[in-house]
């Protein structure tokens, strides 16, 4: 699907709607035209999708939609094309350009007995800049990757350092595969698919990795690779993918570390290496 901001953008003359779907705290965006019609991005399910573009279709500009469940959150706005919607936008697709990771946190809010959409951008230049979230109404707040298309990283290991790399970096946008032979099913990997939406694979062993089902898994030329088990029969197959980068760290880095030599905890080690990806 074609990355929605710009679609939005292109399309404000129509007052195109904005939905977000958010689960967990996670969202995905979608862009619908007046008529309920699809014309960027997705929200995750068929069910939310139907349901956004019937809300879609009965909305006037500046008026927004919001519904919750205990399984996720639907919010809607048609937006107005006054100038300081365009700004708010423009800004939006600066901060996107500038840099390496950047969100649109958005927080449902009554203003006069009408419902708002307050949003605001949160953006990362490097190594990191963490979010700083609303405090209040924990359960509404919604905080979509606004580059989503950074690229795809395939994680190789059963360490924390695999769990927790895997949950950031999906967190800054890049789309995750995380490989592993252990299984980490329980609260860690509850609270990791909290913070980032990646697909886990849990697979029987390492040497199982053939060529063919490397290719099967998303390995291409340009797709971001980390390592972190020292059992790697795999390798060489990686090597010969021509990746956008090879890392070797966690159980199986001999040398120090890239962005922070000594890293005090697990997460600031997976932070320095989604930084030497995404630089």
């Amino acid at each position: 699907m074609k990355p929605w901001l710009p679609i939005l953008i292109d399309n404000l003359d129509d007052s195109p709607i904005l939905a977000l779907s958010a689960v967990h705290n996670l969202a995905r965006a979608a862009v619908y035209d007046r008529r309920g019609r699809l014309l960027a991005g997705a929200l995750g399910s068929p069910s939310l999708a139907a349901r956004a573009a019937e809300a879609a279709g009965s909305l006037l500009p500046g008026q927004c939609f919001l519904e919750s469940s205990p399984a996720a959150l639907l919010s809607l706005e048609c937006l107005a094309p006054e100038p300081e919607v365009r700004r708010f936008w423009a800004t939006a697709r600066q901060n996107q350009e500038g840099a390496w990771a950047a969100w649109l946190l958005t927080m449902p809010r009554t203003e006069n007995g009408q419902l708002k959409l307050a949003r605001h951008f949160l953006s990362a230049f490097g190594p990191w800049t963490t979010p700083r979230l609303p405090e209040d109404k924990l359960d509404q707040w919604a905080l979509a990757p606004l580059k989503a298309g950074l690229g795809r990283l395939l994680i190789f290991g059963d360490d924390a350092l695999a769990l927790e790399t895997a949950a950031l970096a999906a967190r800054t946008g890049l789309t995750v595969t995380w490989l592993t032979t252990a299984d980490p099913a329980g609260p860690e990997l509850d609270e990791a698919q909290r913070v980032g939406d990646f697909e886990l694979l849990l697979i029987p062993d390492w040497a199982g990795l053939t060529s063919a089902r490397l290719e099967d898994l998303g390995l291409q030329d340009g797709v971001h690779l980390l390592v972190t088990t020292p059992d790697q029969p795999f390798l060489p197959e990686l090597q010969k993918a021509g990746p956008a980068s090879l890392i070797i760290s966690g159980e199986a880095e001999t040398a120090p570390g890239l962005i922070f030599p000594r890293p005090l905890t697990t997460t600031q080690k997976a932070l320095g290496l989604i930084a030497e990806i995404l630089r």
